[in-house]
């Protein structure tokens, strides 16, 4: 039993993998680490895999809700870069292991913006985009260019500067 992201698994491979090993996968999905959490703290579930990302793996770890990976049972940890093992969050995978990583940008319309013209976060405050922005339902990703967007970095712990960024995050709510 996986609950994955959407769109995150090809449905072939699933199938391929089924063929070769005769294991039936059942699927859920979800749009949040939150979404995920939260289902998954409330109980009444039975999923063998999850997928969350980074942070909300140090949050499912301290609050005992993960169980340590049997790694004498995965084959090709070998195959994994050096940089994506061992992370601050998981020292020595003992509870995840690496599946995808990525970056978050800014998508646009060009119906609506001129190619090239939108280029910068602090962008996203302008008044001509009022009505017309729509955000990633990720706590962290948000916080994260808004951070970007003041001169900041995305992992800061520093109170006052969490604090500047939600409150130009709060102006850019009527662009929203």
């Amino acid at each position: 039993n996986l609950y994955n992201w959407g769109d995150y698994i090809d449905p072939s491979l699933l199938t391929k993998f089924q063929k070769e090993t005769g294991y039936h996968v059942n699927v859920e999905t979800f749009d949040s680490n939150e979404a995920m959490y939260t289902k998954i703290k409330q109980g009444g579930t039975s999923y063998d895999l999850t997928v969350p990302s980074d942070y909300m793996v140090e949050k499912m770890k301290a609050d005992h809700m993960l169980i340590p990976l049997d790694k004498s049972r995965l084959t090709g940890m070998n195959n994994y870069g050096q940089s994506f093992l061992n992370k601050s969050f998981d020292p020595h995978n003992k509870y995840s292991i690496p599946y995808f990583w990525g970056t978050l940008g800014i998508i646009y319309n060009d119906q609506f913006v001129k190619p090239g013209s939108l280029a910068h976060w602090n962008q996203l405050w302008d008044k001509k985009y009022r009505n017309d922005i729509m955000l990633i339902d990720s706590a962290r990703d948000i916080l994260g260019f808004s951070l970007i967007s003041i001169g900041q970095s995305v992992n800061t712990t520093n109170s006052a500067e969490l604090i500047k960024a939600k409150n130009k995050l709060n102006r850019l709510s009527p662009n929203v």
